[in-house]
């Protein structure tokens, strides 16, 4: 059969051990292998509601959704938590409004700031040296940023990170309700949050206003399917159903959106036995990890302030790197991680893991780890993100300004015009609007054949920026 993609879809999910998103891992849970897909798939009939006109069996469904994360509302999406993101700016924020956002956040979050003409004022996570991984961001911070501008309309943060790093939401909710302001949480890799208490408390319960989760990403359900939750009386779920309108499909996958009604029920139907098999083996594996790895190291934070979902192996003191290791484990065990970086790999365990594949990965990096040496610490690549409060450029006003394409080496002091980043995680290391400075130059050309939001011609980097000036 001549269909290149679908062929190499099938081969891949046939010979590879995914510690990658989506959650579902191929199918291997829920029964899902089992499911006849095409009898879901269904459009706004008599009798089959209407997404953003919910008054029946999908408004039934979404109501059940909230109750099982603890929300006022839910909504599901099916263009996934960039949707979500999207939908809650636009539902928040009009044209003019600052918005206080945490400096690691997804690029999505600077589509929504062009879209909706709002200006950024950034505050930066804590940056965790030792592991050079970005972590919470802090109540103080947040605190600070409002004293410093009370007009910003609310905050945006990430939590959990990538990397699993949950910020104190209840405090930062606090700080943030104190001045009567909004608080959104990118939860996106935070949806298996309700799978108990092995696992951090949903912002859902923690106070905060709006939260987006993506059950694809670590529960089984399918790529795009997320859930936008409205947790408090400061937002309306009609302004969050208009802007959806907008922003998402007219014609919403009834597959996603059954299915996720479906794993709800699974969850809650199975809990104990997604406890035995996935939860309590992945726990004992992480303790093997840590008492047995020599060179390479398994990053751990406490529990009620870190996913341990995700497995997170240093390659700081190795004398190989990330994209060395993740190499690695594909090449000679057919594993393949969710990210690899400079000093650490990232690989993501959901519920569809259970003990042969976690022992699989666990042998993989133990025979891995017995041939490697220690070395001196390797260079630090995330400390460029540290900065003080600061007020952004209108993303808007850089997006339709006057640009050009200039050889890196000539842009410092101009304003980027597209986010540069590194996907996965999408986490811009320049974002549009943003000053580029000689830091952000070196990283740039050091990590040029991996980013996006750049040109290469000649071996010689390009960036579009502002032609405005610096003083501009």
């Amino acid at each position: 059969m001549n269909a290149p993609l679908y062929n190499e879809l099938m081969a891949y999910s046939n010979s590879k051990l995914a510690f990658h998103m989506p959650g579902h891992k191929f199918g291997t849970i829920a029964d899902l292998n089992k499911l006849n897909l095409s009898s879901l798939d269904n459009t706004e009939a008599i009798g089959m509601d209407n997404l953003y006109e919910a008054n029946g069996i999908i408004k039934q469904a979404m109501n059940l959704m909230a109750d099982f994360y603890g929300a006022k509302e839910t909504v599901f999406l099916t263009n996934g938590s960039t949707a979500g993101i999207l939908a809650s700016i636009l539902a928040t924020c009009k044209e003019g409004d600052k918005l206080i956002i945490a400096r690691n956040a997804h690029h999505s979050v600077w589509s929504a700031l062009v879209l909706a003409g709002v200006t950024p004022i950034y505050i930066s996570p804590v940056y965790l040296r030792e592991e050079d991984i970005l972590g919470e961001i802090t109540a103080q911070t947040v605190e600070e940023a409002f004293i410093k501008y009370p007009e910003a309309k609310g905050v945006l943060i990430v939590s959990p990170t990538y990397e699993g790093i949950v910020s104190d939401i209840k405090a930062i909710a606090a700080a943030a309700h104190k001045y009567d302001k909004l608080l959104i949480v990118d939860e996106a890799h935070g949806a298996h949050f309700v799978l108990g208490n092995s696992f951090p408390i949903s912002s859902t319960r923690s106070g905060a206003d709006l939260v987006i989760n993506s059950m694809h990403k670590t529960l089984p359900a399918l790529t795009q399917s997320g859930l936008l939750h409205i947790c408090s009386n400061r937002v309306k779920y009609e302004a969050v159903i208009e802007a959806l309108r907008m922003i998402q499909t007219s014609s919403p996958s009834y597959i996603m959106m059954g299915l996720m009604d479906y794993i709800r029920c699974y969850i809650l139907e199975h809990h104990m036995l997604i406890k035995r098999q996935y939860i309590d083996e992945l726990i004992a594996m992480r303790m093997r990890l840590r008492n047995n790895l020599r060179v390479l190291k398994l990053i751990e934070k406490a529990p009620e302030f870190y996913d341990r979902s995700k497995v997170i192996i240093s390659t700081s003191y190795a004398s190989i790197n990330g994209y060395e290791l993740a190499d690695l484990l594909n090449k000679h065990f057919s594993i393949v991680v969710e990210a690899a970086l400079d000093n650490y790999i990232i690989l993501m365990t959901t519920m569809a893991d259970q003990k042969a594949t976690l022992e699989r990965l666990e042998q993989a990096l133990q025979r891995i780890d017995n041939n490697l040496y220690a070395t001196n610490r390797r260079a630090n690549i995330n400390s460029f993100m540290m900065q003080s409060i600061s007020l952004g450029e209108a993303p808007r006003k850089i997006f339709y300004g006057k640009k050009e394409w200039k050889m890196s080496s000539e842009c410092q002091g101009k304003r980027s015009v597209k986010n540069i980043m590194l996907y996965p995680p999408g986490i811009p290391l320049v974002c549009i609007g943003e000053m580029i400075e000689d830091k952000h130059i070196n990283l740039i050309n050091r990590f040029k054949d991996k980013l996006q939001g750049i040109q290469i011609m000649n071996n010689e980097v390009y960036l579009e920026v502002s032609e405005e000036t610096k003083e501009g």
